[in-house]
């Protein structure tokens, strides 16, 4: 038993181009038969009956890009020194940030905030797996280990937020003593 087969509109296109290329062809082979001798060229005589009509390019859909897993970077409360400094060493008040990831976490441009919204951004920086590092309150040179705000006292003694945001502005931690 025979199978029909539907064409589909690309195939009687191409169907149709391949007719009237193979009849354009045609057309010129014989009239450079009929030439032979003559110095001028004759043009073929044939008619496409067809006009291609320009087709819209698909583009793809343009998706955004996502963000980066956020990092488990924390704050480690019992190396913080929230409490120690003073006003003519304020290197002795930090807080401790831990990577607690099994990858490296690049903190550049992260944002770390009390909640009087004294603010602190991370110059480029990346905290090892496991590593910890030291944000000192007071001015320093800074290591892979100490990392230093360069103002005054920040953390209040008695009672304090810190708040640690990725460079896109997504909480990473809080912590509350």
């Amino acid at each position: 038993m025979a199978r029909s087969h539907k064409a589909t509109r690309p195939e009687l296109v191409c169907l149709i181009v391949a007719v009237a290329v193979g009849l354009w062809a045609a057309a010129g082979l014989e009239a450079n038969s009929e030439s032979v001798g003559r110095t001028a060229r004759a043009e073929p005589e044939a008619y496409l009956p067809f006009v291609a009509k320009p087709m819209r390019t698909p583009t793809a859909t343009p998706t955004a890009t996502p963000l980066p897993r956020i990092p488990d970077v924390r704050v480690e409360g019992p190396c913080s020194s929230f409490k120690g400094g003073s006003t003519k060493d304020p290197n002795g008040e930090f807080v401790c940030f831990r990577n607690y990831d099994a990858w490296a976490a690049d903190m550049t441009h992260w944002l770390v905030r009390d909640a009087a919204s004294h603010t602190y951004t991370f110059p480029s920086f990346v905290l090892n797996p496991g590593a910890a590092v030291r944000l000192h309150s007071g001015p320093g040179s800074n290591t892979a280990t100490d990392l230093y705000w360069g103002r005054g006292l920040v953390w209040n003694n008695d009672h304090d937020t810190v708040y640690l945001y990725d460079a896109w502005g997504r909480l990473v931690n809080m912590y509350v003593y």
